[in-house]
């Protein structure tokens, strides 16, 4: 776990920052940018222990953001742009005038999306950082492409600011109250709302989601892997999950029955991700899936009496 560090925080009032945010403060100098556009945002992230700065990166808003801090973890970005033009103003074009504000940091994370990775054709492929790239998500065609523009803005600065880096590939994260919860906690909202849940009909859909609790303790080695030219790597869980089978398991934990919706038009694709580099700069996985999953569900709706499996 770090501590006694100053460290910067975007995104802090997402899905993951939430967690990043409650697990750092009580050790370290936190330092959150945000617009803090929600009523009552600040006031929370402040009550927490952040020190709120009120700016935006993709404006180039960062006059609070101290000269000395030590790391930055850039998490915030656009998930669901409406064009391309806003997707690349915000989350490539802002992280360089983030970046470029933080240039005396001792290392920069930059938080990337594995949605850009071009789709494999076998389902049960394991996407490798080496792997070709082009890819993006049906829901959120301009999130992929605009992610890869701002991991060439990172590379770039890396070098030309001598700024050691480390660019994590996102798989599907989950487990805190914060958000929507990311993917399992729509499909956890979906069965409560008895809404039903998409899934391809041709094929299986896979993933390798990570827990948030593993992804603080990730935090340590990344920033010791941060380097020149930037270290790049995959942030996914160890265990390969099909959607239908995380979605049937929380079923039985609330006790109802799952709607599927089988189609092949706009479904998730298809991403495990490889975790060979991980391993190899010091990421370890602690948090099994049903585990992570039935705290989730705890967490997020404490009044419900889960079942025991």
């Amino acid at each position: 776990m770090l501590n006694g560090h100053k460290i910067l925080l975007t995104g802090l009032t997402g899905q993951v920052g939430g967690t990043f945010a409650d697990q750092l403060a009580p050790r370290n100098d936190v330092y959150g940018l945000a617009r803090f556009s929600r009523p009552g945002s600040r006031e929370h992230a402040e009550a927490r222990g952040i020190k709120t700065i009120v700016g935006d990166f993709a404006t180039n808003e960062l006059d609070g953001v101290p000269g000395d801090i030590d790391y930055v973890i850039h998490l915030a970005a656009n998930t669901k742009p409406g064009t391309a033009e806003v997707a690349m103003t915000q989350n490539a074009e802002g992280t360089g005038f983030l970046m470029h504000k933080c240039r005396d940091a001792k290392a920069f994370i930059f938080v990337s999306n594995n949605s850009l990775y071009a789709e494999n054709s076998d389902p049960m492929h394991k996407y490798a950082e080496t792997d070709h790239v082009g890819g993006n998500s049906p829901h959120s065609p301009n999130y992929g492409p605009s992610k890869l523009a701002g991991e060439g803005v990172v590379r770039f600065l890396c070098r030309l600011y001598n700024l050691p880096s480390l660019i994590a590939r996102l798989n599907v994260s989950y487990g805190s109250v914060y958000d929507d919860g990311g993917l399992p906690g729509n499909l956890l909202e979906a069965l409560l709302n008895d809404r039903p849940i998409k899934l391809a009909k041709s094929r299986t859909t896979t993933m390798s989601p990570i827990n948030e609790a593993d992804m603080v303790r990730h935090l340590e080695p990344m920033i010791r892997a941060c380097s020149v030219p930037a270290t790049i790597v995959n942030w996914g869980g160890d265990e390969a999950v099909s959607i239908e089978e995380m979605t049937r398991y929380m079923a039985e934990l609330i006790g109802v029955k799952p709607k599927f919706d089988f189609t092949d038009d706009g479904v998730v694709p298809n991403r495990i991700t490889d975790t060979t580099v991980g391993k190899a700069i010091g990421l370890k996985w602690q948090v099994k899936w049903r585990d992570g999953v039935r705290n989730m569900v705890a967490a997020r709706h404490p009044e419900l009496k889960l079942e025991t499996n």
